[in-house]
């Protein structure tokens, strides 16, 4: 990990906040600080009066909406950073976040400290603009009801994204209890159950994909 502290704004629901916090939490080194936000209204609030390095965003917030969002962030600024998490389980979606403006796209089952800070990293050292809270000189147009980013996704898709985004929150926070538990039997056996389980649930969506 490098030393340059990130400042990071976070927009998402409590699952990938769960899975983001546990990934911080067990990284002691992590130089990243992530400030979470709960509406997009509180997100250009944050914009217009801080210093900030990049938003991270949960693109299946709120029945996907965090698609949205990222439109909505980049036509008002227009170099800022943006990581998108996403599920690989659904097809396409890194695609769909890159062409709504994510600058990176990090999906869930890669998520470290490591892998995020590297993610920014490497959005700074290619922007060219060293504005990168400047806003777009566009005049605003009013909203549509079209306006956005038309996605459709399949029961099934939408059912295998919920269970994998549980299984990574499941994962993530059986390797932070692993550093924490002591050397007993039982909790070993118990994290080992917990650890097995999800790998099993995991083979099994790959299985049904």
């Amino acid at each position: 990990m490098q030393d340059s502290v990130f400042q990071i704004l976070f927009l998402g629901e409590n699952l990938i906040w769960t899975a983001l916090s546990a990934v911080l939490s067990s990284d002691p080194d992590a130089t990243l600080r992530v400030h979470r936000l709960e509406s997009l209204a509180g997100l250009f609030q944050a914009l217009a009066v801080g210093r900030w390095h990049a938003l991270v965003i949960d693109v299946h917030a709120w029945n996907f909406q965090g698609l949205r969002y990222i439109e909505k962030v980049r036509s008002e600024y227009p170099a800022f950073p943006i990581v998108a998490l996403h599920s690989r389980a659904i097809p396409h979606l890194d695609a769909k976040a890159t062409t709504s403006g994510a600058s990176r796209c990090l999906a869930l089952d890669q998520l470290s400290a490591e892998s995020l800070y590297e993610a920014i990293a490497s959005i700074l050292a290619d922007s060219k603009s060293q504005f990168l809270l400047e806003k777009s000189s566009q005049v605003p147009q009013p909203a549509r009801e079209s306006d956005g980013v038309t996605i459709t996704f399949s029961k099934n898709q939408v059912i295998t994204h919920a269970l994998n985004n549980l299984l990574c929150v499941i994962s993530a926070n059986a390797d932070l209890l692993s550093d924490k538990l002591g050397d007993s039997a039982l909790e070993v056996h118990s994290l080992s159950e917990i650890k097995k389980a999800a790998r099993s649930a995991a083979a099994l969506m790959r299985h049904l994909k």
